[in-house]
């Protein structure tokens, strides 16, 4: 099998225009600008400050204690005492295209990088009126069964495809729009708590899933045909189970229901990738036991938020950040250690997922995706949904004043 890290393919010359960014860092001219701070995290780790950044034609170009920055002729300086530089925020799970939600409301909350894991034909990225972009993967439509999930609940978001040539042609088909991923449905519904159950499905569950026919025909298409990965929906053991033998890379939610030790052990072994959105299924029996046991046993757990959250705005949720924090308390870290790898999660561990290793790094030649908060984030995290700055590709997409 080949190796499934390839990010650029023949895409579409709408869709070539908004990731070229995430291919070609330094593609756009900007003036220097350095910021500064009394705490900044790299993607990886903590340096106290004071500290600061230097950005130049959307590249990061210095990291430092700021005495030992000088400051460029004509750059613009920006400074946040008491603040926090961390890199842009990677979402590894929206559904922004068919939610309608506006690329520039995202960007002003701190996700400078999202992938949408479902939405309608054909693929068409969210774009802003500005000279900055959203970085955007996509999946397209969920591949499901007929009168299965997620068209029962969410009409539009899945396409109902029956037949293992039918399949592996509708996988070359969303590859050819622009896909960077292929999602999948195995979801039966049921899961006490699942949010899904709250809205008003158009038939009852068990619901269709695909078949281990069809299954196994899109995973062998995306992987050897493709050289993309596939990641699953589901909510329950014998869904885990089934992602497993089909050798699916990644589980789109956090199960629902509780999991036996033998698919734990099972999932960690292979390094699973698991896109979070533990705030999402909060009330999921299983969820927060899943997410310890799983990154424990060595599963890679991804900041994600679903986009299911209407009491905040479309952007960073904090209490997701904070539900990771929990998952490294339970597998023994300390706080420090702890918060570092839940913020990892959501910077540069979901850009070396996404087989673009600088992306959500603080580090010379890193693409210029920052938030700037005007608080410490080891003591407030509510912060990170309002940032105090944001910078995309070495643009400003937004500069807040003290207290906004």
């Amino acid at each position: 099998m080949k190796s499934r890290n390839r990010l650029l393919r023949p895409i579409p010359l709408l869709l070539a225009t908004v990731l070229c960014q995430g291919a070609s860092f330094g593609a756009l001219a900007t003036p220097p600008l350095l910021i500064k701070a009394d705490l900044l995290f790299d993607g990886t780790g903590f340096q106290f400050g004071p500290q600061a950044v230097l950005v130049k034609d959307g590249e990061i170009v210095k990291v430092g204690p700021a005495s030992q920055i000088s400051v460029p002729k004509g750059a613009k300086i920006m400074n946040v005492p008491g603040g926090t530089i961390l890199p842009g925020f990677i979402d590894m799970h929206t559904h922004h295209l068919i939610n309608g939600v506006p690329a520039r409301r995202m960007l002003e909350h701190g996700v400078t990088t999202a992938r949408d894991l479902g939405s309608a034909e054909p693929i068409t990225p969210a774009l802003t009126n500005q000279p900055y972009q959203l970085r955007q993967y996509f999946s397209g439509p969920i591949i499901q069964a007929v009168g299965g999930y997620p068209n029962v609940v969410f009409p539009g978001s899945g396409v109902e495809v029956t037949g293992v040539d039918k399949v592996k042609e509708k996988v070359d088909s969303l590859v050819a729009q622009g896909a960077s991923v292929i999602a999948v449905s195995l979801e039966k519904g049921g899961e006490f708590g699942a949010p899904w159950h709250w809205h008003n499905p158009s038939s009852q569950p068990p619901w269709f899933t695909l078949s281990d026919d069809e299954l196994n025909a899109i995973v062998k298409q995306a992987h050897e045909v493709h050289d993309i990965k596939v990641s699953a929906y589901f909510g329950d053991e014998e869904g885990a189970q089934r992602a497993l033998a089909a050798g699916v890379d990644e589980w789109a939610h956090m199960p629902c229901d509780p999991l036996s030790p033998k698919v734990i052990t099972e999932a960690g072994a292979k390094k699973i990738a698991i896109d979070g959105t533990i705030d999402t299924e909060v009330q999921c029996s299983g969820v927060h036991d899943n997410a310890a046991d799983l990154v424990a046993a060595g599963a890679r757990l991804f900041y994600s938020t679903d986009m299911g959250h209407p009491d905040i705005p479309h952007g960073i949720d904090a209490q997701e950040i904070h539900m990771g924090l929990h998952v490294g308390f339970h597998t023994g870290k300390e706080y420090m250690p702890a918060l570092a790898a839940a913020l990892a999660s959501a910077t540069s561990e979901g850009g070396k997922y996404l087989g673009v290793p600088l992306l959500g790094q603080i580090v010379p030649g890193a693409p210029a995706d920052l938030i700037v908060i005007n608080s410490n984030v080891l003591e407030k995290f509510k912060e990170l949904e309002f940032p105090r700055v944001v910078i995309k590709s070495g643009r400003v997409v937004i500069e807040r004043k003290t207290g906004q």
